[in-house]
């Protein structure tokens, strides 16, 4: 199994900030490893891979300096 977690987080306000998140996974579930661990690995890349990616955007509203300003 091989597994990439990257987060990139940016607070642009107090309180709000964004989030962008890369995983990838690449699996084999082989029992016998006994190729050394040059060819196990490059047989777990050569393997399909699970990537996502995903975005999260949180934004404070500060429900006084709203109201104020209605």
């Amino acid at each position: 199994m091989f597994n990439i977690d990257m987060v990139y987080s940016w607070q642009f306000a107090p309180g709000s900030e964004i989030s962008v998140t890369y995983k990838d996974l690449a699996e084999d579930y082989e029992t016998t490893n006994r190729e050394g661990y040059g060819r196990n690995f490059g047989r777990v890349i050569g393997r399909p891979q699970n990537n996502s990616l995903s975005l999260k955007v949180l934004y404070y509203l500060d429900y006084l300096q709203f109201k104020k300003k209605i």
